[in-house]
C-alpha cells in the first residue's frame, strides 16, 4: 500500500444555497480571492485566523456569525498524482466530512456524505489522472437549510429542532454550558491509499474469561479479499510484554476469523486505584508470500468487566465488577474540550487526563452531545486505568425513526464501534444522553420503550460487532422494565440516574439535600454551578461586563448577603464556587455511605469546551471542576478529596451525625477516631476517643454523634473535626454547624498564615504553612505555570502546620525564577513567596 495525504492547503469560500457550481466544477476555474483553509480544519477556525470572525469572550454576539451556518461552503484542492501511483485498487478516503456535503473528483461527482461520525471512502482507480493535476471539490451544504422544511411531528428537542435531522455534534447548536457555533467543514485527514494486495479491515481483540490469572483471548479478523484471491496470504499475530514475546502464530485466514489466545499468569489491566493497568503489545500482520503487505498494532489490556445486576430488598444493584473484583465507582462526566473540534491538541489531552487522575478519577463518561472521541483520549484511559462510560452521539431529544435516518445511525454505530471496541478502558456502551427522558419532556412518557434508534438499531450494532461490552439503552436507564421503577427512566431502583437537585434554600422543593429520599443505583449525573477561577473568568470576560445578578440569586439563595451587584466579580466568584464545592462535597460522600446499594457516582462534569456564551446563560464553564483554561477549580479539590480510597463522613440525621468510614482499600485497618468540637482559635469544647475497626472495601458506621451531647455555645463559630489515626493513615475531615446558605454568617477572624519551610527538589516544590487560628480554603498559585498542587482550596485548623508538594510539569527553572508564589484564602491576606529564593 502507498498513500498520499491531501491535507495542508486547501481554498475555500462560500456561496448562496442556491448558487450552481457548475462554473466552479469547469477545467479552467481558478479559485482566485478564496482563502486559506489549513484541512484538517473547521470554518470557523479559517476565518478566525483570517481576522473575518472573532474568538471566544463574555459579551460576544453569537447570532453576528451564523451567517457562516446559513451558507454553503465550497473547499477547492489541487493536487498532483505520479504515474506510479496506479494498483489494482486506489481509494479516496476523508476520516470525517462535517456534515452534508457532495465530493467532486476532477468536475465529476463521486460521492455525498451526511455524518460527521464516520469515515467515507470512495474507489476513484478509473478517475485519477495519473501522471497530471487532479482538482477535488467538495461543497458542503447549509447545515441548517439542509434539513428546512422537514416534518417535527412527533419529535421533540429541548434545543433547536434542526439539530435532530443532523447527525454533528448537538451542542454546537447551544446548549446549556456553550453557545450556539454550528460546525462546518474537513474537520479530519483527507488522504488517496492505493493497493496491490489484500489488506486488514478491522480486527477485535478481547477477553473472554479469567481463570487464575491465566486468560483465554478471542482474535477475530476480517480481511478486504477483493483485490486477488487469498491463496498465497497468511496471518501473523504475536503479543508481547515489555518487548518480550509471550505469544506468537501464523495461519491462514480461516484460523483468524475466530482464534482463541491463551496467556498463562497475565498481568491483568486494573482500573485505577485498584491495581496497575497493564498492557501488552498487540501485532497484527498481513502476509503474502512471506512478506508483511499490511499491519495493526496496538497496546491493549487482559481483563473482564461484568455489570452486576442482581436483586436487593428495594430494587435491583448496579455494580461494575472488573477481574471479579466490585468496584464503587468515582468519576465524573466528559465533554469535549472545545467547540471547534479541530482545535483540540493532544497536549490537552494529556494535561486533562493527568488532572483526571489526580482528582482520584476512576472512570469517565464521554456524553452524547458532543463527540466520539479521538485515539488519543482513548489510548491515555488505557494507559491510566480510567474506564470509559460512553454515549452514542445522540441527547435530549426525540429523534426521528423513519429508515433514511436509522440506516445513517446504523453506520455510525457500526464505525464507531469497530473504531473504538479494542480500547481496553471502554467498559459501556449506552445509547444516548437522556433521550428516554426527553420522551417524558415531550409529553411522550412511556413511547421511549418503542425507540428504534436505541432499542433496535444501536442494540444491534452493539451486539453484532461488539457482544462482549454491556449496552445500556440509554442514560438514564431502567433497563429492568418489568421490575420496581421499570417504567420511570431516572427511577432510583434500578439501572443508573441523573438527577438535578440544585437550590440552597431549604424551603425550595429543589433543596440539595433531598438528595437523601433517593438510594440511587449508580448515580450517572449531578451537578451545581459555579463561576470559573479568577485567572479564566477575567481574561474571557475581559471587557468586564456585568453578569446578570438574577441568575446567581436564583441558585444560591442569600448570596445578595456577600454579593453585592454583577460587577463585584472576586466575591461572585469565590461564593458559587464554594457553594459548589461543598455541595458535590455533601452528595458525594452521601453516595459512598450507601456503598453497595449505590455502586458509584459521576459528577457533572470534569471539564468544559471552549465555548461563547449564550442569550441568558449565567456564564460558560459552569458546572465543571476543571474550567475551559484548564484551571482546576476549588470543586476539583473537594471532589477529589471525597475520592480519596478512605474517608470518613458525618453523615447528617434529624438529631446528628451517623459517622461513617468509606474503604476502598483491600485491607482492614484498626486505629482511634477522634472527634473534636472545636471554635475556630482553637479551643477544645469537647473531645470523644473510640477505638474502632475500619473495614476492607465498604461503607462502615464507626459512631452516632448527637446534639443533645454536644456544647454548642456560637454554631457560627464552631465546627466538628473527625480524625482517624493508625499506623498506616491519617484521615480527617470537617463539618459546620450552619447550612451553606448561612456560610457567610461564619464568624472567620484574620488569620496570620505564614510559610515556615520552602524548598525545591528536582521538578517538586515543598512548602510548609503555619497559622495562629482558623483559616477557610487556603489556595496556593503560580500564574502561567503548569503545576499539580497536591492540596489546594483547603482549611487548617488553629495553630497547626501543613506540608504539601507541588509538582512542575515541564519545568523550566528560568521561568520559574520570576515567578512569585501566592497564597490567598478567605480570612487571610495574601501571603507571597518570590521563587527565585529556591535558587
Amino acid at each position: 500500500m502507498v498513500s498520499l495525504s491531501l491535507n495542508g492547503i486547501w481554498k475555500v469560500d462560500y456561496i448562496s444555497c442556491d448558487s450552481s457550481i457548475v462554473k466552479i466544477l469547469s477545467n479552467d476555474f481558478v479559485p482566485e480571492g478564496w482563502i486559506d483553509a489549513f484541512v484538517p480544519e473547521d470554518i470557523h477556525t479559517t476565518l478566525k485566523r483570517m481576522g473575518i470572525i472573532k474568538g471566544h469572550y463574555f459579551g460576544k454576539n453569537v447570532k453576528q456569525e451564523q451567517w457562516i451556518e446559513e451558507n454553503d461552503w465550497v473547499y477547492y484542492k489541487e493536487f498532483y498524482v505520479k504515474g506510479d501511483f496506479r494498483k489494482d485498487k486506489v481509494y479516496l478516503k476523508f476520516d470525517g466530512l462535517d456534515t452534508f456535503c457532495d465530493i467532486y473528483l476532477n468536475g465529476v461527482k463521486i460521492g455525498h456524505c451526511e455524518n460527521m461520525f464516520v469515515s467515507f471512502s470512495f474507489d476513484v482507480t478509473d478517475k485519477l489522472f495519473y501522471g497530471q493535476r487532479n482538482v477535488l471539490i467538495i461543497r458542503f451544504y447549509s447545515p441548517v437549510k439542509y434539513v428546512n422544511n422537514k416534518n417535527t411531528y412527533g419529535l421533540f428537542s429541548t434545543t433547536s429542532y434542526d439539530r435532530l435531522f443532523a447527525r454533528k455534534a448537538q451542542m454546537n447548536y447551544s446548549w446549556d454550558f456553550c453557545g450556539r457555533c454550528v460546525s462546518l467543514g474537513i474537520w479530519k485527514s483527507v488522504y488517496l491509499e492505493a493497493y496491490d494486495h489484500n489488506y486488514i479491515n478491522n480486527y477485535y481483540i478481547y477477553t473472554k474469561k479469567i481463570d487464575n490469572n491465566d486468560a483465554q483471548l478471542g482474535l477475530e479478523v476480517d480481511l478486504n479479499e477483493k483485490i486477488e484471491a487469498l491463496d498465497n496470504y497468511s496471518l501473523s499475530v504475536k503479543i508481547l510484554k515489555d518487548g518480550r514475546e509471550i505469544y506468537e502464530y501464523t495461519g491462514n485466514y480461516d484460523d483468524f476469523k475466530k482464534l482463541q489466545i491463551d496467556i498463562k499468569n497475565a498481568q491483568l489491566w486494573w482500573p485505577r486505584p485498584y491495581g496497575k493497568p497493564n498492557l501488552y503489545d498487540f501485532q497484527l500482520d498481513l502476509l503474502k508470500e512471506g512478506a508483511v503487505v499490511d499491519s495493526k498494532r496496538q497496546k491493549f489490556g487482559i481483563r473482564v468487566v461484568e455489570i452486576i445486576q442482581e436483586s436487593q430488598n428495594d430494587g435491583i444493584s448496579f455494580i461494575f465488577q472488573v477481574n471479579g473484583k466490585r468496584l464503587f465507582v468515582r468519576g465524573a462526566n466528559w465533554v469535549p474540550i472545545n467547540v471547534v473540534y479541530t482545535e483540540i491538541t493532544d497536549e490537552e489531552y494529556e494535561r486533562y487526563i493527568s488532572y483526571a487522575v489526580e482528582g482520584n478519577i476512576s472512570m469517565l463518561r464521554v456524553w452524547g452531545g458532543g463527540i466520539y472521541e479521538s485515539d488519543k483520549f482513548f489510548e491515555l484511559c488505557d494507559r491510566e486505568g480510567i474506564m470509559v462510560f460512553n454515549d452514542f452521539m445522540l441527547a435530549c431529544g426525540v429523534y426521528p425513526q423513519d429508515e433514511e435516518f436509522l440506516s445513517n445511525v446504523y453506520k455510525e454505530a457500526v464505525y464507531n464501534i469497530l473504531r473504538l471496541r479494542n480500547y481496553t478502558s471502554l467498559v459501556l456502551w449506552s445509547g444516548n444522553n437522556e433521550n428516554d427522558e426527553a420522551y417524558g419532556w415531550g409529553m411522550m412518557t412511556y413511547s421511549f420503550f418503542n425507540d428504534k434508534i436505541s432499542r433496535d438499531v444501536i442494540k444491534r450494532a452493539v451486539g453484532k460487532y461488539d457482544p462482549h461490552r454491556y449496552y445500556l439503552p440509554s442514560s438514564p436507564c431502567s433497563p429492568f422494565v418489568d421490575a420496581k421503577g421499570g417504567d420511570n427512566p431516572k427511577s432510583p431502583y434500578q439501572g443508573d440516574m441523573h438527577i438535578y437537585i440544585t437550590s440552597m434554600d431549604p424551603k425550595s422543593v429543589m433543596y440539595y439535600k433531598k438528595i437523601k429520599t433517593f438510594k440511587p443505583r449508580f448515580m450517572s449525573e449531578f451537578g451545581f454551578i459555579c463561576l470559573p477561577e479568577k485567572d479564566t473568568f477575567y481574561k474571557f470576560n475581559f471587557l468586564k461586563k456585568e453578569l446578570d445578578i438574577e441568575h446567581i440569586l436564583s441558585s444560591v439563595p442569600e448570596a445578595d448577603k456577600c454579593i453585592k451587584s454583577g460587577s463585584d466579580f472576586d466575591d461572585m466568584i469565590y461564593r458559587t464556587q464554594l457553594y459548589c464545592s461543598y455541595a458535590l462535597k455533601y452528595w458525594i460522600e452521601y453516595f459512598r455511605t450507601l456503598k453497595w446499594t449505590c455502586a458509584g457516582c459521576l459528577y457533572w462534569k470534569f471539564n468544559d469546551p471552549i465555548a461563547d456564551n449564550n442569550d441568558g446563560m449565567l456564564y460558560p464553564t459552569l458546572m465543571s471542576t476543571v474550567d475551559f483554561y484548564k484551571m482546576p477549580k476549588m470543586s476539583y479539590y473537594y471532589t477529589k478529596r471525597a475520592f480519596e480510597d478512605l474517608i470518613l463522613v458525618c453523615d447528617e440525621v434529624k438529631d446528628g451525625y451517623n459517622i461513617y468510614s468509606c474503604s476502598e482499600l483491600d485491607y482492614d485497618i484498626e486505629g482511634q477516631l477522634k472527634i473534636l468540637h472545636l471554635d475556630f482559635m482553637g479551643n477544645v469544647i469537647d473531645r470523644e476517643v473510640i477505638n474502632c475497626l475500619i473495614s476492607k472495601d465498604s461503607a462502615k458506621k464507626l459512631h452516632e454523634l448527637r446534639f443533645n451531647t454536644l456544647s454548642i455555645r456560637d454554631k457560627y463559630n464552631e465546627y466538628i473535626k473527625i480524625i482517624f489515626e493508625s499506623t498506616k493513615c491519617v484521615v480527617e475531615n470537617r463539618y459546620f454547624f450552619v447550612d451553606i446558605y448561612e456560610f457567610y454568617k461564619l464568624k472567620f477572624k484574620q488569620a496570620n498564615l505564614g510559610i515556615l519551610d520552602i524548598h525545591i527538589k528536582g521538578d517538586e516544590i515543598y512548602i510548609t504553612l503555619k497559622t495562629d487560628i482558623y483559616v477557610r480554603n487556603i489556595r496556593l498559585n503560580i500564574l502561567d505555570v503548569d503545576v499539580l498542587y497536591e492540596d489546594n482550596y483547603f482549611d487548617m485548623d488553629a495553630m497547626t502546620e501543613k506540608t504539601l508538594k507541588l509538582k512542575i510539569k515541564n519545568i523550566d527553572y528560568n521561568k520559574l525564577l520570576s515567578k512569585l508564589l501566592y497564597i490567598d484564602g478567605e480570612n487571610i491576606k495574601r501571603v507571597t513567596y518570590n521563587l527565585s529564593k529556591l535558587f
